[in-house]
C-alpha cells in the first residue's frame, strides 16, 4: 500500500484534528506536573471538542478509514486515559501513596481495554446503534470534574469515582444510540452546557445537577432504543407473517 493511498489529501484535516487532540491532552499533562489543575481541565475539555470534530469531518469528507480509526483511538489513549489518570493522581489522590497510584493505572488499564475492545468491534465508516461500556471521554469528564471538586472531596471519595469509571468502561453495559437528530441529542446538547457549567463554577449544585441530567438521557436514550427495537420486531413479524 503507497504512502498517498493510506493518508489521501482529503484525510489531512481530520488527522490535523486528531494530531491537536493529543496536543492538548500532552499540555494538560505538563499542566497538571505545573499545579495548574483548572488550565489542564480547561486542556482536556478542548481534547473532547476535537475529538468530536475529527470524526465528523472524516465522515464529512468521506475520508474514515481504519488508518484515521487507529489514529483517533490512540489519540483517546493520551488525551482521555493518559492525561486524565496523571492529572486526578497530582490533584486528589497523591495523598493515598502508592495506593493513589493504582487507583490512577487502574482507570488508565481500563480506558486501554475499552479502547481496544471498540476497535475489534466497530466499523470504521459507520457508527454503531449502540456501544458497550461507558466511553472514555465520559469517564474522563468525571475525573476532570473530581479534580475540579478536589478541595471539596476527600481522596478516598475521589478514588471511588476514578474506580467506578474504570468499571463502568469495562462493563458489558450497553448504552443506547446517543447520535442522530431527536430528544436525546438535544438533551445531550443541554448536558454539555451543563458541564460547562461545572467548569466555571465548580460546587456540589452544579455537579449534582449535571449527574441527575446524565441520569435522564440514559433513561430516556434507553426507552427510545427500546421502542425502536419492538417498531424492529414488529415488522420482521408482519413481514414473516405475509411470507408465510
Amino acid at each position: 500500500m503507497t504512502e498517498n493511498r493510506l493518508l489521501p489529501p482529503r484525510s489531512w484535516l481530520p488527522n490535523a484534528v486528531t494530531a491537536a487532540n493529543i496536543t492538548a491532552g500532552f499540555l494538560a499533562m505538563e499542566s497538571a506536573a505545573s499545579g495548574r489543575f483548572e488550565i489542564a481541565v480547561y486542556l482536556l475539555m478542548l481534547a473532547v471538542l476535537l475529538d468530536s470534530a475529527d470524526g465528523r469531518l472524516a465522515r464529512l469528507l468521506n475520508a474514515t478509514s481504519a488508518f484515521g480509526q487507529q489514529l483517533d483511538s490512540l489519540s483517546d489513549v493520551i488525551s482521555f486515559g493518559v492525561a486524565p489518570a496523571f492529572l486526578v493522581y497530582h490533584a486528589c489522590l497523591e495523598p493515598l501513596g502508592p495506593l493513589g497510584l493504582v487507583v490512577s493505572l487502574t482507570y488508565l488499564f481500563a480506558g486501554v481495554y475499552r479502547l481496544a475492545r471498540f476497535n475489534v468491534l466497530a466499523d470504521e465508516h459507520s457508527k454503531a446503534s449502540r456501544t458497550m461500556g461507558v466511553p472514555i471521554p465520559i469517564g474522563a469528564g468525571y475525573l476532570m470534574a473530581a479534580a475540579l471538586m478536589r478541595d471539596a472531596m476527600s481522596p478516598a471519595a475521589s478514588a471511588l469515582v476514578v474506580l467506578a469509571m474504570a468499571m463502568l468502561m469495562i462493563s458489558r453495559w450497553r448504552l443506547p444510540d446517543l447520535k442522530g437528530k431527536n430528544l436525546v441529542s438535544t438533551m445531550l446538547l443541554i448536558g454539555l452546557f451543563n458541564y460547562v457549567g461545572v467548569l466555571i463554577a465548580p460546587n456540589w449544585y452544579t455537579v449534582g445537577w449535571w449527574n441527575v441530567w446524565n441520569a435522564l438521557i440514559v433513561v430516556v436514550a434507553r426507552r427510545s432504543d427500546r421502542a425502536a427495537d419492538s417498531v424492529d420486531s414488529a415488522g420482521e413479524l408482519g413481514d414473516a407473517e405475509s411470507t408465510a
